[in-house]
């Protein structure tokens, strides 16, 4: 049985259409994840996979990659669209995805998965798992437990910004499991607090894997 369709979605239109939602700059662990291999391929192809702002397009492209960009939100893709017309933009719900079996050499989903169910970020993952070629990437956080700035309770998140969207916190053992598939993967762990709120943690899983 296929899992639920993608919870919150609304609390994700109203988010991008705040500008504090439109992100430039990528993640600097990304950066040093992605700079650790070369691409295999002549012509690599990358898959920003819940692509929000679409802050990580322009680093994909920087690194050679023919960037694809996906998310659920309209709002997302829209705005992907406007700063970014030289991206492929998809617009999806729930898997399966309409890319092909081994179609992408790198896959990023950074601060994806939890927002879903655990049921239906294992579903998201064996689909990206079937899009990735063999030899590639998976590039990709999660909140970890421990996290306290989404002041989430019973799964529902209590920031103000994202009022209404739902949230998972993972295990180093959950982690693990999710990437049961994959040949070979390094998780890391980040911890931070927001400048001035230094009674908060912002926790997160990283990991790249290899198919």
């Amino acid at each position: 049985m296929k899992p639920a369709d993608h919870p919150s979605k609304e609390a994700w239109e109203t988010h991008y259409t705040r500008s504090k939602a439109k992100l430039s700059y990528p993640d600097e662990n990304l950066v040093r994840m992605i700079s650790k291999f070369p691409s295999s391929s002549p012509s690599p192809k990358a898959l920003d996979f819940g692509t929000g702002s679409g802050r990580h397009c322009v680093l994909l492209k920087d690194f050679g990659y023919e960037v694809s960009a996906a998310d659920y939100s309209e709002n997302s893709i829209q705005s992907v669209r406007e700063s970014y017309p030289w991206v492929k933009t998809f617009l999806l719900n729930s898997p399966p995805y309409p890319f092909a079996d081994e179609e992408f050499d790198l896959i990023v989903s950074w601060g994806v998965l939890h927002y879903n169910s655990p049921d239906l970020a294992k579903f998201m993952l064996d689909d990206t798992f079937r899009i990735l070629k063999k030899g590639g990437y998976l590039a990709a956080s999660v909140r970890a437990e421990g996290d306290t700035h989404l002041k989430a309770e019973k799964g529902k998140i209590g920031t103000a910004d994202l009022a209404g969207g739902a949230t998972w916190f993972y295990s180093k053992e959950d982690v693990q499991g999710l990437l049961q598939n994959f040949s070979s993967f390094e998780i890391g762990y980040t911890e931070r607090t927001p400048l001035g709120k230094l009674d908060e943690r912002i926790c997160h899983w990283i990991f790249l894997a290899k198919k």
